[in-house]
C-alpha cells in the first residue's frame, strides 16, 4: 500500500499548478487504479489488501458553486483475504457524488451501492460512501484521488461483516 501511495501522490506532484476556468457540467469518463484494505468480522476476525484497475463514466451538473451528478464505475480487482484463502475479483458501484469548488479543483462526498463477486464467498451488495478531489490539468482533463469505505452487512448470508476501504487515483476526460 505504501508504494501506491506513494505513485499517487508523485502523480498529483508532477501535475501542472495551471488552474483552468472549469465548467464541470457534462459527461466525463476515466480510468482508475488503487488499493485496498479489508477487514472481516464474523467467526474470526480475518484481513486482506490488494490492486484494482478499472473505469468509471459519469455526469455532473453545475449549479452555482454546487455541482452533483451521478457515476458507476467498474473495477477489476485483487483483493485476497485470509492469506488468499478468499478473493474478490471485481467491483461495480454506482455513486451520487455531490461537491463544490475548493482550491481551483472539485471536492466531493459521495454515496452509493457497491456489488462484489468472490469465487470463494458469492456476490453480495453493499453501500459505500467516501470523498474526492478532482483537478483540471487542461480543458478537458483532470486527475484527482478518491478514498471510499465499503460495508458489506453479513456478507452473501456468511454471517461474516466486511468492511472494505479503497484509495484510488484517477485520470477522467469531459467531453
Amino acid at each position: 500500500m505504501k508504494l501506491n501511495t506513494l505513485i499517487i501522490a508523485a502523480a498529483f506532484a508532477a501535475a501542472p499548478a495551471v488552474t483552468f476556468a472549469q465548467d464541470w457540467t457534462g459527461p466525463y469518463a476515466g480510468f482508475q487504479i488503487g488499493t485496498a484494505e479489508i477487514d472481516v468480522d464474523g467467526a474470526a476476525e480475518l484481513s486482506g489488501d490488494g490492486e484494482s484497475y478499472g473505469l468509471f463514466a459519469g455526469y455532473n451538473i453545475q449549479n452555482g458553486a454546487v455541482v452533483y451528478g451521478g457515476e458507476f464505475d467498474y473495477d477489476t480487482t485483487e483483493y485476497d483475504v485470509a492469506d488468499g484463502t478468499a478473493e474478490v475479483d471485481s467491483t461495480t458501484r454506482l455513486k451520487g457524488r455531490v461537491g463544490t469548488e475548493l482550491g481551483g479543483g472539485l471536492a466531493y462526498g459521495t454515496a452509493g451501492m457497491v456489488w462484489a463477486t468472490s469465487p470463494e464467498l458469492g456476490d453480495d451488495s453493499g453501500y459505500l460512501f467516501g470523498v474526492g478531489y478532482d483537478f483540471p490539468v487542461s480543458a478537458n482533463m483532470t486527475v484527482g484521488a478518491e478514498v471510499l469505505n465499503h460495508q458489506f452487512d453479513d456478507y452473501n448470508d456468511t454471517d461474516l461483516d466486511v468492511d472494505v476501504t479503497t484509495i484510488k487515483a484517477r485520470v477522467s476526460f469531459s467531453f
